[in-house]
């Protein structure tokens, strides 16, 4: 009536609880490790959030560069092209196309110390490029 099952002696049904509390306590640790290094991300994310919403001040030696700036900008016009010949002629069509780049660069012949001139754009209001 009743048959039994007969076990099979190659499958141990017992098992050592030797081997599965280690991987518990790693399953423990990699899960703690994965919150603190989740709570370490929201944090910071909060934190660089609310650094960019501040409004940026400016400092007053800004502030004075910015005046003096100002001042530097060439408000006449530069010379037709048409006046010169070759390489110059291509430079100052260029300086004609491009004035606002020309306005903010400080020319390297030292012109404004020694003509009065505000930046580069200055060169190219009188002959000065040309020379």
């Amino acid at each position: 009536m009743g048959k039994k099952k007969k076990k099979n002696p190659s499958k141990k049904s017992t098992t050592n609880p030797k081997q599965t509390a280690p991987q518990l306590k790693k399953r423990s640790k990699y899960s703690l490790l994965a919150m603190i290094a989740g709570g370490v991300l929201v944090l910071s994310g909060a934190y660089f959030l609310y650094q960019g919403e501040k409004p940026p001040t400016q400092s007053p030696q800004l502030t004075e560069l910015k005046k003096e700036n100002i001042n530097l900008r060439e408000k006449n016009p530069t010379l037709s092209p048409q006046m010169f010949s070759g390489k110059v002629r291509r430079a100052y069509a260029i300086a004609r196309t491009i004035p606002e780049v020309l306005d903010g660069l400080y020319c390297y012949c030292r012109c404004r110390e020694n003509s009065g001139h505000k930046n580069l754009l200055s060169c190219y209001v009188d002959t000065h490029a040309s020379t």
